[in-house]
């Protein structure tokens, strides 16, 4: 299906991951590149090494860390370019069951978070009968729904709807949220790929000094 869009995927999500951040308004805590204190704690002790702050990561391990517990579990090499992109930039931002569920609720599974055959057959169905294009459109509506049910929406709303829709709801072919890419992905036309903000020395203090 699409085991190839990985790296051009994660380019694009990391665009709206940025670098450190600690909000206290965030629920994920500290954060680096997207990978939350917790999910990298998960993850050195997996790899049986000491656990250290998250702003020391290596882009190493968080690539690792977005391939095996975000691409993988959701299984988007799976699914068909532009989806594959949808579901895992969902699944970065809000995590992969509510990805995964809201997935299954789009496209009449079961809405059990987890991505199955069954699930995996219901998606395909879904794409034959109405287009890989109408399960995106699908999908993004539904996530921006679920973005605007939640309390933190008031803080972090803005961000989330240009993330998810750009600057105008729907697709454009020029506009440069998740929904608008994934359509390109999936019309196979090409995705100018973002640069990722750079971590410079002058970067790096500045999050490790706000992690101290």
């Amino acid at each position: 299906m699409s085991a190839g869009n990985f790296a051009a995927s994660l380019a694009l999500t990391l665009v709206y991951e940025g670098l450190f951040s600690n909000n206290p308004k965030d629920p994920g805590g500290a954060t680096m590149c997207g990978i939350t204190q917790r999910v990298y704690d998960e993850d050195r002790d997996a790899r049986r090494l000491p656990r250290q702050p998250v702003r020391l990561s290596t882009q190493a391990e968080r690539e690792a860390i977005y391939h095996k517990r975000y691409w993988n579990l959701a299984r988007c090499d799976d699914l068909s370019p532009g989806v594959d992109y949808a579901v895992f930039d969902f699944a970065v931002n809000s995590g992969v069951g509510r990805a995964v569920t809201t997935l299954q609720q789009v496209t009449g599974a079961t809405a059990d978070g987890a991505m199955g055959p069954a699930t995996l057959a219901s998606v395909q169905r879904y794409a034959n009968q109405y287009g890989a294009t109408a399960l995106i459109d699908s999908l993004c509506t539904a996530r921006d729904q679920f973005l605007r049910s939640l309390p933190t929406y008031i803080t972090f709303g803005a961000g989330w709807t240009r993330r998810v829709m750009g600057s105008m709801p729907g697709h454009q072919m020029t506009d440069t949220g998740v929904i608008d890419r994934a359509w390109s992905m999936a019309m196979d036309q090409q995705v100018t790929l973002p640069a990722a903000p750079a971590i410079t020395v002058k970067t790096y203090l500045a999050a490790a000094s706000l992690a101290a």
